[in-house]
């Protein structure tokens, strides 16, 4: 069966159906051993930077996109890395895994045709969105914003889902959606009794991603009922608000969500304050964009 087969929308409606969707899914496409084998040696305290090294460099292609990425500049180190050795002792573990776990997922989805979806516009939100929530932790002074930008860019994946798996769904949603003058994720709701985010938090539970990449994810439009990483959340649900504020790309939702004023407060934000943010972020935005819609 093919990643692009339609699946019946009277099976997977309702929550069941959510874990039936994420189920077929999960079985048709999944993260990589390399990925599971990293996340070994890293919990090994008798791994070295050679072990990683070695790891990786098993994989060329994963290679290659890794150091694209980390000389990216979004990261902005003074100097070129040229090497793996070099990106694992630059970069850092936990950021490697990430970064592993984001090309890996852009290799995965590339090349699928969704005619719902321009899938160059399709990541350049993402990216807007994954930049934005990290210049939003690092304005407010949160630690590991950097853990921000991973979240942010996966968190409209299960929205890629529906698009593959119920095609015929969300292509009369996105029409009825601008035709009604609602948002595309509040008739999600009302269609299936979960949105895109519950889709693609569950998937990534699913896949054994850290719970600081998928609770966020789960919980962007309503960051209030995130648990342990509140904070996440909620910088992802203004980022993704004031994404669409800008059509900085699109992944299909045609009004501007509001900003979450609960969600700014607790991260100490006034409103004022993003479009200063957004226009320091604007360079890197524009310079990671160009990286990822390249590959």
């Amino acid at each position: 069966m093919s990643i692009n087969t339609q699946l019946d929308l009277s099976e997977i409606n309702g929550q069941p159906g959510l874990d039936l969707l994420v189920c077929e899914v999960d079985k048709l496409v999944s993260l990589p051993d390399i990925y599971y084998r990293l996340e070994s040696a890293i919990e090994s305290l008798s791994s070295t930077v050679d072990d990683f090294a070695k790891l990786l460099g098993s994989d060329p292609d994963l290679c290659a996109r890794l150091l694209s990425l980390a000389n990216s500049a979004f990261y902005s180190f003074p100097a070129k890395i040229e090497t793996i050795d070099r990106a694992v002792s630059t970069i850092g573990l936990r950021q490697i895994r990430e970064l592993v776990l984001v090309t890996t997922l852009l290799k995965m989805f590339t090349g699928i045709p969704i005619k719902a979806v321009n899938m160059g516009s399709f990541w350049e939100h993402r990216v807007a969105v994954g930049v934005f929530a990290k210049s939003i932790a690092q304005y407010a002074g949160l630690p590991q914003s950097e853990r921000y930008y991973i979240a942010g860019l996966l968190h409209d994946i299960g929205r890629l889902v529906l698009y593959i798996k119920l095609p015929d769904l969300m292509n009369g949603l996105l029409a009825q959606c601008e035709s009604d003058q609602q948002f595309l994720y509040v008739m999600e709701q009302q269609q299936l009794s979960y949105t895109h985010a519950e889709v693609g938090g569950r998937l990534l539970e699913r896949w054994k991603v850290p719970q600081s990449i998928y609770e966020p994810v789960q919980y962007h439009h309503r960051p209030a009922e995130a648990l342990e990483f509140l904070h996440m959340a909620s910088a992802i649900q203004i980022a993704d608000a004031w994404v669409n504020k800008h059509q900085v790309g699109s992944s299909g939702e045609k009004l501007m969500p509001a900003i979450n004023l609960d969600a700014a407060r607790l991260l100490g934000i006034q409103e004022y304050e993003l479009e200063e943010i957004w226009m320091l972020a604007l360079d890197d935005i524009k310079s990671v964009v160009r990286q990822f819609v390249s590959h």
